[in-house]
């Protein structure tokens, strides 16, 4: 393994950390919680949060755009991540995960047979970076994107104003919003995949 130098993130992080909880970071991450296959490679896409509970941490490769990616490059490890299910029926926030490592390259810009492969990039200099990501814990509920997109005190949520991104910062205001939001829902388990209710609270 060839130890190449984190880069500086080309931007710095957007929004401060929250000096009331161990000074983390807040992100929102997004992955695909039913099945779809790539026509590329013809593997499937699908990763809910349930897959992220049964593994101790995944890499999170496979994003390809810079400002999502310098996103990852400005995690430091234990900042708290807002798990989103896209491209389901409801799409919207369903869990909490958290960085478990910090950027390193991401392994599949190499393999010429993942559907993310770069042939730009060299070892020497990866183009690509991703974070080691690991579980927190599900939500009571789901709250959807037309919940977050009908709170006024979210109106200039990241996700909110620029959809499709992939990785998104989230202010420190907006993530107890969240919550709030969260904390207020009766449990229903229609987060897209099946966690035992036990997961609701905080695993640390």
């Amino acid at each position: 393994e060839m130890l190449v130098e984190k880069p500086q993130p080309k931007k710095p992080a957007e929004f401060p950390q929250d000096p009331q909880n161990n000074n983390v970071r807040y992100w929102l991450i997004k992955s695909e919680p039913l099945s779809r296959i790539d026509p590329k490679t013809g593997k499937d896409v699908k990763f809910p949060l349930s897959e992220l509970q049964k593994l101790e941490y995944e890499q999170w490769v496979g994003v390809r755009n810079h400002e999502a990616k310098n996103n990852m490059l400005n995690m430091s490890k234990g900042d708290i991540l807002l798990f989103y299910h896209s491209n389901a029926p409801v799409p919207g926030i369903v869990g909490e995960a958290k960085v478990h490592n910090e950027a390193h390259p991401d392994s599949t810009q190499f393999n010429a047979k993942s559907n993310y492969y770069d042939p730009k990039s060299t070892k020497e200099s990866p183009r690509w970076w991703c974070v080691d990501v690991s579980f927190v814990r599900r939500f009571r509920s789901k709250v959807s994107l037309e919940q977050l997109r009908s709170n006024e005190k979210l109106k200039d949520m990241t996700l909110v104003k620029r959809g499709r991104l992939s990785v998104t910062p989230v202010r420190k205001e907006e993530y107890y919003e969240v919550l709030k939001m969260e904390e207020s829902k009766e449990i229903n388990d229609d987060i897209d995949c099946v966690i035992d209710q036990k997961y609701i609270k905080r695993i640390e």
